[in-house]
Formats: structure tokens, C-alpha cells, sequence
């Protein structure tokens, strides 16, 4: 029991001593960022920096004027290239001002417009000067300054005028009153009408004043190697230690900042920043923060960052956030993987070993034996606990004993009910350890390097995460001494794993995501505590009781109080291994890849808002010739103390987010005509800017040519309806015509057929005529032929009568004209083509071609010509030979096809 008291009794007050052990911390400073000329891709002096109300950067450099937006870098000149020595911003304008040139840039959009100079406008003897500050005063006077000249832009006024106060160094400004120094005389102040007063009892013994800062009624004032407050018309030293720190170093800039430090720029050892009352807070230098010794300008931007313009380079002290980091200098004590503060020793265990911080030597100093990676720091009733590759050590001051072998000490536990006793996870599987007695004991049964531990609620039950891949749940035995079960999580698939809790909360996580472990199983969380959770990002819990929480990014870690966010660091931990502890109230230090840093979440200051910016590349407008389709969109958001990731989507194009990227542009190629509009999203306060514009259509397909093609597509429509009216017309005319075709061939075929109905009745009626006449000539001949045999051999009046009587109705004259004339109106022109044919053809020959037109035999034809029938053949054969005909020769088919 005596034993179980006292152990408690030395772990409080090992606690208590821990806590009062932040002062052992050594020298932190801010972070820094340095730009060299390749970066900037000027040359390598800067003079002087402004900053715009937009938050754009600019920087009087050697090679002109250098303007940064936190992504891109760009050189603007003065005419005759002169070394730029003096920037300021006032207005709506840049100020600037080199070797024999000085004058101003004026707004134009988010960008520049052309110079304008303003020694042009002087007298030809007032040129030539070498402008080394340019300072505003509160009602918006610009004084341009020499070494031995001021020119006064007065507010509203065109034109500078010049005055000449003699030697002068560098002025500074303080509301509306320039305090200039002058040499042999003091600080003389000037307002902007002109009027100037010398302050009594300002000058420093006859040394060079190189550097004001402050309210006119009590500046700084420092000379190459002091400081010194003016109050009460007299001198006063600031500070003994300021002194002392600065003797030698050739101060060359003074600042006094926005929350009171002072910055001192000097030749030789740096930026020095002291607190209000001079003592100093940190230093730093080539090796220590700075690319350069020499600085050549101090200015707080409006983030209350510093930067420092070199002699080589430039350099961005970040003051803006609650980060502070340790600088080895020239001796590093590695990557950082735990720390401690216990007996008012700062501890910190490294890849390289064990360390601790000496403030006697202002140094770290490796704990002899613990060379090499250490992996834990945990205080215990027996003393500071090491877990390390080479097993385990206690830690006393500067001495370490090793109380096991076992490798790879990654993490332990305590064990319940027993404060002497640790369940360590090491590269073997699990151990015990006895730290008051030294020793150590493996569990059997689980055999995988084991990198992390955890109780889970249930008695005696553990979660093992495999330091590689995957976790076991796994049940002890009672004492805690030995393995009753293991069961293997095989889902999901759990690669590089890694665990945290949150009070009764396990949580264990991937790259691919975090999942929330609960009854044995593991649950995939979107959110956690209404924050949205993104793959490769992991959770650490902060101090407890304060519900501070950390979400670590690839390049950035985010605090957090319950759901609320209270700020964002660009810090790197290790990915494999992220690692912070409580230090202080409030204060936590982060383990990273080189030392360490010490972060102040509740001190985050409320970032300055800066809109994005976002233009069109080039000289294009928001109207693009289709010919020049191909868009290149710049963009930015001038935070310049860290990276800033940005997605952007061009609606009209496509709908989908970007990839989180760094690029600061984006080009579109081929953009088919119409209306565009590109959103751009930074992941910083999420600021956001959209810019729309209009890819026009080639001359072919603009609105006008659509109108063009209407009025000519109207008029071909109503040539069209034109033409088909007159086709329709024709078409009516062709069918009127048609159809008076039909009726006329109607016509002709009834007439045809009249015709031929009136042909057959004549043709029967020719027929009828001329059987009528052959019988009639047959009757005759016949009568004449009985009388003739009857009464031949008388004689007597009467049958002389009747013969007579019957040759007179025998006339063939009279038959043939009636047989004619019946004739031609069937045949008409029959025979007068035959006679016009055959002229030698006499009437007898054309009667009988008309008896053989009308196809009747011999026989019928003889009575016709009072001749026979052989008299017939004979007149045929006669015909045949008139008309040439040939033997075979058809009479009759011929005289019917004539």
C-alpha cells in the first residue's frame, strides 16, 4: 500500500513539475519563406516593399518593380530600366521612384496600367536625382525623397514641388507629419503645407540617423548601433539589452509593428524583433531563417506578416499565425517523433535519438545511449518512459536506463489496477513491462509488429492496429499477462492504419478513410462532429477537458473547438506517423519532419479578406473572336504567407469541379461559340470569383448573318412560292391543256368514229350501190342476151325497144358516175392520187383500180364494164403493166395499201 501511495505521490508530482516546465522550451520563431532571384526572376537587391489595399505585393528592385499575388510572380519597368529604390501605394496608385525617374502606375482592373512619370514634369535642372523613399502622409501628400531633395506631391496636384533641406536621411511618416532627419541638425518636422519645426534635442551626438519609427510625439530613432526613444524633447536609450544585442551589426531599418515588437533590419546579423519593451524576442539570420544578413527594408503587410527585402533575395516572416518553430541551425536534431516536458526538462525524441534542451548552452544534447529512433515519451511513477528501436529506456535528467530489449517500443498502456505496470506494443507483438522493477515479459499468441493500442470498453479486450496493415481485437487474460483470443478485422482492408480517441470514441483511420470502431466492427464516418471529412486526412484529439480537436491535411493542419473551426496552419506532420501534445493551456507542440513547432490555436486573428482575382490572360476581352478561341484564365488570391489550392469548373463547358491544384491558370482550346462563365474556388476562407464571357461565332453565324440568312432564306421562300405559282400555273395550263387534248382527242375519236361509222355506211353503201348496179348489169345482160336468143329471128318494133331500152340502162357512164361519186366519199383522193401517180392510167384503168380498191373479184367486176370475166383478167394484166408492177407483185394488196 506504502509503495502504491508513493508512486502516485511522484507521477503528480512529476505532473506538476511538467507543467511548470514551458519556460525550458529554447527560442522559437515565426516561419519563413525565402524568394531568391530565380524565384522572382529579377535581380537580386530589394529595397523597399508596399502592399495594395487588394493585397497584392510590391516590391523596388535592382531590376524594377517586382508584384506578387501569392502565386505569380511579375517584373513591370521604369523608362531607361533604372534600379528601382521606392515603392508606396496610395490611392488608386503605385508609387515609385529609382535613378532619375520617379512617377506612378495607376489602377487598371485587378492589374497595373502604364506608367506615368512625374520628374518628366520638372525643370530639366531638378532631374537627374536618385529617389531612396517615398512616404504618405494621412491627407494623401506623396513626398518623393533624395539625399538631398524632397518633392512634394501635394494631394490633388499634378505636379511635384521640389525643396532642398540640406543632407537628409531616410524620413518616416505619422499620420500627417513627415519626421526627416537631417544631418548635423536632428529630426525636423514638416506638415504638408510646407511648414517645418526642428525638435529640440534630436540629434544623437552628430551620428547619422538611419531609422524612424513610431508616433511623431515619441518615435524610435536609431542610429548604426542604438536605439533611442525622443519624449520630452530629449533623447532617452530604449533599451540595455536592445543595446547590447545590436552593438556591431550596423542597424540599417527600424519598424515598430502593429501589436507594439519592433523590428530592427541590420547589415550584419539580421532582423532582430523586440517587444515593446526591448527585450528581445528572437532573432534571425543567414542559417536561421533569412537567405541574407543584410537587409535593405522592413515592412507589415496587412496580415501583420514581415517581410524583409536582402541584399540577396527577399524574405516573409510569418507574424500572422500562432505558430512558432525551433531552428537547428547547426546542430539538427532530426525528424521529431515525441516530446515531453517533465522535471522542467524539455525532452524531444527524434530519428536521430533522445534529446534534451540545455539552457546553459542553448542547445539540445543527445541522452548518452539513446542514439537512434525514438518512438515514444511517456512519464510514469518511475520516470520518463522512452519507447525506442532498441528497446526501452527510463529517462532521468541527461542519464537513460534500458529496462527492455525488446525492439521497436512504439506505444503503451497502462495496465488496469496496477500503476507499475505497462502492455507495450513493440515490433514483436506484446509486452509487459514492470517499470519498477525492469522487466519485461512477451504475451504469446499474436506475433505481428503491433504499432498502436487501446482499450475498447470491454473488460479486458484491446484493439492492436498492425503497424503496417490491418488490427486485431484482442482479449486478455485477466492479469493482463497473457492472450486468451484474437480476432482479426478483415474489413475494410486497413493499410497503414492509424488510431485515435476521442473519449469513449475509437477511431481508426487510412488514407482512404476514417472509420469509427464500435461492437467489433468498423463504421466508414463522412463527418465527424459536423466537420465533412476528406480522404487522406487524419483526426488527432487535443488537450482534454478543452474539446480541441485537429484535423491533419497533406500540407496543412486545422484546428478545431467541438464543430467550430478556429484556424488553419501550413504545417507538414508525418503522414505515417502525425504526432502532437499539450504543452501549456492552449499551446501544443507538433512533431514534424525537421524539429518541432509550438501552435497557439485560440491566437489565430481573424484573416484579412482579399478578394481572388481572376482576368482573362493577355489583352482579351469578355467578347473572344472565334478565330482566337483558345482562353486562358489567370488566377489568384493574394494570402501570401502559404500555398493556396484552388478548383475552378467553366459552366457552358462542363459542370464537374476541378481537382484541388496549385496552377494558377487554366487554358481552354477549341471552345465552340457562345456564352461561358468560369468559377474559381481557393480553399482559404473559401474565396471565391467567376468571370463570364462570350466566345463569339465566326461572321458566318452571328446574329447579323442569321438575319441576313433569314432575309435571303424569305426571299428564296418567296422566290420559291413565286416559282411553284408559276409552276402550279403551268402545271394548269399543262392539264388545262391536256385535257383540252383529251376532249379534243374525244372529239377526234367520236368524230373518227362518226366518221368511220359514216365511212362504213358509206363504204356499205358503195357496196350496196355497186352489187346493186353489177346485178342490175348482170339482170340486164342476161335479158339482153334471152331476148336476143329468143327473139333474134324475128324482127319486130317492140323487141327492138326493149333492147334498145336495155343498152340504154346498161350506160356505164351513168353507172360509174354514180359509182364515183359514192366512191370518192369513202376513198377520197384516192383516184386523183392515182391518176397524179400514174398520168397514163385511162378512165377505164382507174375504174377498174377503184372495183380492185374495193376488193371485188373479177366476177363481180365484169358486169360492171358489160365485159367478162376473162375481159376483166385481161384489163388487170394491162394494169399491172401500167403501174410496173412485178410478177409477184400483189395488184390488189398494192391499190389497197395506195
Amino acid at each position: 500500500m506504502f509503495r502504491i501511495v508513493l508512486l502516485c505521490c511522484l507521477f503528480f508530482l512529476s505532473v506538476a513539475l511538467a507543467g511548470q516546465g514551458v519556460d525550458a522550451l529554447p527560442v522559437l520563431t515565426p516561419r519563413t519563406t525565402s524568394f531568391s532571384e530565380e524565384d522572382y526572376g529579377a535581380g537580386s537587391q530589394n529595397w523597399d516593399v508596399a502592399q495594395s489595399p487588394d493585397g497584392v505585393l510590391y516590391v523596388a528592385n535592382s531590376g524594377g518593380v517586382l508584384r506578387y499575388d501569392g502565386l505569380n510572380w511579375r517584373v513591370l519597368t521604369l523608362p531607361g530600366r533604372p534600379t528601382v529604390r521606392a515603392v508606396a501605394w496610395c490611392g488608386d496608385r503605385l508609387y515609385v521612384g529609382g535613378y532619375g525617374e520617379f512617377g506612378y502606375f495607376p489602377r487598371s482592373g485587378v492589374g497595373l496600367g502604364d506608367y506615368v512619370s512625374l520628374s518628366a514634369r520638372l525643370p530639366a535642372r531638378e532631374q537627374g536625382e536618385e529617389i531612396w523613399n517615398i512616404e504618405v502622409l494621412a491627407g494623401g501628400t506623396v513626398v518623393f525623397q533624395s539625399f538631398s531633395r524632397l518633392y512634394w506631391l501635394r494631394a490633388g496636384e499634378e505636379a511635384p514641388t521640389v525643396e532642398e533641406p540640406g543632407a537628409i536621411m531616410l524620413g518616416h511618416a505619422s499620420g500627417d507629419t513627415l519626421l526627416l532627419p537631417v544631418t548635423g541638425r536632428g529630426v525636423v518636422s514638416y506638415l504638408p503645407d510646407g511648414a517645418a519645426t526642428l525638435l529640440p534635442g534630436s540629434d544623437p551626438g552628430g551620428r547619422a540617423i538611419v531609422g524612424l519609427a513610431g508616433p511623431a510625439a515619441a518615435p524610435l530613432l536609431a542610429t548604426q548601433d542604438r536605439i533611442y526613444r525622443y519624449r520630452a524633447g530629449r533623447l532617452e536609450p530604449w533599451s540595455a539589452e536592445a543595446d547590447a544585442r545590436l552593438s556591431g551589426q550596423q542597424i540599417n531599418r527600424l519598424r515598430i509593428m502593429g501589436n507594439g515588437e519592433v523590428a530592427v533590419g541590420t547589415i550584419a546579423g539580421g532582423v532582430y524583433c523586440f517587444d515593446a519593451g526591448g527585450r528581445l524576442l528572437y532573432q534571425l539570420s543567414f542559417g536561421a531563417g533569412l537567405a541574407n544578413n543584410t537587409v535593405l527594408a522592413l515592412y507589415e503587410d496587412r496580415s501583420g506578416n514581415l517581410w524583409a527585402g536582402l541584399d540577396r533575395g527577399l524574405d516573409l516572416v510569418v507574424r500572422s499565425e500562432p505558430l512558432r518553430f525551433y531552428r537547428s541551425g547547426g546542430r539538427p536534431i532530426g525528424a521529431a517523433y515525441a516530446a515531453k516536458v517533465y522535471n522542467g526538462t524539455f525532452y524531444v525524441g527524434t530519428n536521430q535519438g533522445l534529446y534534451y534542451y540545455s539552457p546553459a548552452s542553448a542547445r539540445f544534447e543527445l541522452v548518452a545511449g539513446t542514439a537512434g529512433q525514438v518512438w515514444e515519451l511517456r512519464e510514469t511513477p518511475a520516470g520518463l518512459l522512452c519507447g525506442h528501436n532498441d528497446g526501452t529506456f527510463l529517462v532521468s535528467g541527461d542519464r537513460a536506463r534500458r529496462i527492455s530489449e525488446r525492439s521497436g517500443g512504439w506505444q503503451t498502456i497502462p495496465v488496469p489496477g496496477d500503476s507499475s505496470r505497462l502492455l507495450q506494443a513493440n515490433y514483436a507483438g506484446l509486452s509487459t513491462l514492470d517499470i519498477m522493477g525492469g522487466a519485461e515479459a512477451r504475451l504469446e499468441g499474436l506475433l505481428s509488429p503491433l504499432r498502436y493500442l487501446a482499450p475498447t470498453g470491454r473488460q479486458n479486450e484491446i484493439l492492436a492496429l498492425h503497424g503496417s496493415r490491418g488490427a486485431y481485437r484482442v482479449e486478455l487474460s485477466d492479469d493482463w499477462r497473457g492472450i486468451r483470443r484474437v480476432d482479426t478485422l478483415r474489413e475494410p482492408d486497413l493499410i497503414r492504419p492509424l488510431l485515435a480517441r476521442f473519449g469513449d470514441t475509437l477511431l481508426v483511420q487510412t488514407d482512404e478513410g476514417v472509420y469509427h470502431y464500435r461492437d467489433g466492427a468498423l463504421i466508414a464516418l463522412t463527418h465527424f462532429r459536423g466537420v465533412a471529412l476528406a480522404a487522406g486526412h487524419y483526426l488527432l484529439p487535443g488537450r482534454a477537458g478543452t474539446a480541441e480537436w485537429f484535423v491533419v491535411g497533406p500540407d496543412r493542419l486545422t484546428a478545431y473547438r467541438h464543430g467550430t473551426r478556429l484556424g488553419a496552419v501550413p504545417v507538414r506532420l508525418h503522414r505515417d506517423f502525425p504526432y502532437l501534445t499539450a504543452l501549456g493551456p492552449g499551446e501544443y507542440l507538433l512533431c514534424l519532419e525537421d524539429g518541432f513547432a509550438v501552435y497557439r490555436p485560440g491566437d489565430h486573428a481573424a484573416p484579412a479578406h482579399y478578394p481572388l482575382q481572376l482576368t482573362l490572360a493577355g489583352d482579351a476581352t469578355d467578347r473572344i473572336d472565334y478565330r482566337n478561341n483558345d482562353v486562358r484564365l489567370a488566377y489568384a488570391l493574394p494570402v501570401l504567407d502559404r500555398g493556396i489550392r484552388y478548383r475552378y469548373r467553366l459552366r457552358g463547358f462542363s459542370d464537374g469541379w476541378s481537382e484541388w491544384s496549385t496552377r494558377g491558370e487554366r487554358e481552354f482550346t477549341n471552345l465552340e461559340e457562345g456564352d461561358y462563365r468560369f468559377e474559381v474556388e481557393a480553399d482559404w476562407y473559401g474565396a471565391t470569383a467567376q468571370l463570364a464571357f462570350t466566345v463569339l461565332p465566326p461572321w458566318y453565324r452571328t446574329a447579323w448573318a442569321y438575319l441576313a440568312y433569314a432575309l435571303l432564306g424569305a426571299g428564296l421562300l418567296h422566290l420559291l412560292y413565286r416559282e411553284h405559282r408559276k409552276r402550279l400555273q403551268r402545271q394548269a395550263r399543262q392539264l388545262e391543256a391536256v385535257r383540252q387534248r383529251q376532249l379534243q382527242r374525244q372529239r377526234i375519236l367520236a368524230r373518227n368514229e362518226k366518221l368511220e361509222s359514216e365511212n362504213r355506211r358509206k363504204s356499205q353503201e358503195l357496196a350496196n350501190t355497186t352489187l346493186t348496179l353489177a346485178k342490175k348489169n348482170e339482170m340486164l345482160l342476161d335479158l339482153k342476151e334471152e331476148l336476143a336468143r329468143t327473139g333474134g329471128n324475128r324482127t319486130g318494133q317492140p323487141a327492138h325497144k326493149l333492147l334498145h331500152l336495155i343498152d340504154r340502162n346498161l350506160n356505164t357512164e351513168e353507172d360509174w358516175a354514180i359509182f364515183e361519186s359514192h366512191f370518192n366519199e369513202v376513198h377520197e383522193e384516192f383516184l386523183k392520187r392515182l391518176r397524179a401517180t400514174h398520168p397514163e392510167l385511162t378512165s377505164g384503168d382507174l375504174r377498174l383500180a377503184a372495183y380492185l380498191r374495193m376488193d371485188l373479184s373479177s366476177k363481180e367486176i365484169a358486169p360492171l364494164l358489160h365485159i367478162s370475166v376473162r375481159g376483166v383478167e385481161n384489163k388487170r394484166y394491162r394494169l399491172r403493166k401500167k403501174l410496173e408492177l412485178e410478177n409477184n407483185d400483189n395488184l390488189n394488196q398494192y391499190l389497197q395499201d395506195f
